[in-house]
């Protein structure tokens, strides 16, 4: 038999037409599959680039350049004024004539200088009724002398640099008091005032009357230099200490050195200079210690 009928008879079998179109169909699914791996190798390539690079190379966040925005507190409005009521309308006068002054030419006074706190009138020590001291009272004020608190007197002052020792301290400006040895001037600060600044101010007389207890009491008040040690010492026994700060010169009628100067702790000494004149009053400043 030749393969031309053995083909011819195999067409005409329904087993055979099944197979042949199993076959096909096998075929174009092969190339199908075939067509599609050759497409995606490329991206399959690509894919295991990029993983193989991201396990190698690590992540970078780009920086842009730009602050991150930050919200300002905006405050709330202020509520607007209410409209203030007009004023009632008032009746209508007849101008009348000004006078225009014509300027002082003449400067202004000068401004006065503000003063300290506390101020009182400053002590007029006069000396110009009291004898001279003879040279053997003079040579007697260089030597030490030594004071009894007399009664009224509330404390005592030593001042060691020139000879005094508890010289009693008395609380009036009375010219009495003045002849026992040296005044506290009433209403300035006493060394146990309870007040943020002091300013305890004494005075004496350079001269005074011989005899009694002013006589030469600060006749060398004036020797003393900055840092010397000046004392009060109470009726109950405490004592003071201060260490002089300054020494200057001020008329009768400068009262601010008996004020109180802020935040500091001060003795004031006033006596009269220069001599035989006593134009003048000798001030020495301490400062607590």
């Amino acid at each position: 038999m030749r393969i031309r009928d053995l083909i011819r008879r195999s067409a005409d079998d329904p087993l055979f037409k099944v197979g042949a179109s199993a076959m096909i169909l096998a075929l174009g699914l092969t190339i199908v599959v075939a067509v599609a791996a050759f497409l995606d190798e490329p991206k399959r390539a690509v894919a295991a680039k990029s993983s193989k690079e991201a396990a190698v190379e690590p992540l970078v966040r780009s920086d842009p350049g730009i602050d991150p925005w930050v919200e300002k507190d905006i405050p709330p409005p202020k509520p607007e004024p209410e409209p203030k009521p007009a004023p009632p309308s008032e009746p209508t006068v007849d101008p009348q004539p000004v006078s225009v002054s014509k300027p002082d030419k003449r400067p202004a006074p000068p401004e006065p200088e503000p003063q300290p706190e506390q101020q009182t009138q400053a002590l007029s020590v006069d000396e110009a009724d009291y004898p001279l001291p003879t040279n053997q009272q003079v040579e007697a004020a260089n030597h030490p002398r030594r004071y009894d608190l007399a009664p009224g007197a509330i404390m005592g002052l030593t001042i060691k640099s020139i000879g005094l020792h508890d010289v009693p301290v008395l609380n009036s400006d009375s010219s009495r008091a003045l002849e026992k040895g040296v005044i506290h001037l009433p209403d300035t600060s006493l060394p146990w005032s309870q007040t943020p600044e002091r300013n305890v101010y004494l005075a004496g007389h350079r001269l005074g009357w011989p005899g009694t207890g002013s006589h030469l009491v600060f006749y060398r008040l004036g020797a003393l230099n900055n840092g010397d040690k000046v004392t009060l010492r109470g009726r109950d026994g405490k004592r003071y200490n201060y260490r002089i700060i300054d020494t200057f010169t001020v008329s009768p009628d400068d009262s601010w050195v008996t004020g109180r100067v802020r935040g500091r702790d001060l003795l004031t000494l006033q006596t009269c200079t220069p001599i035989p004149t006593f134009e003048w009053r000798l001030i020495v400043r301490a400062e607590r210690i």
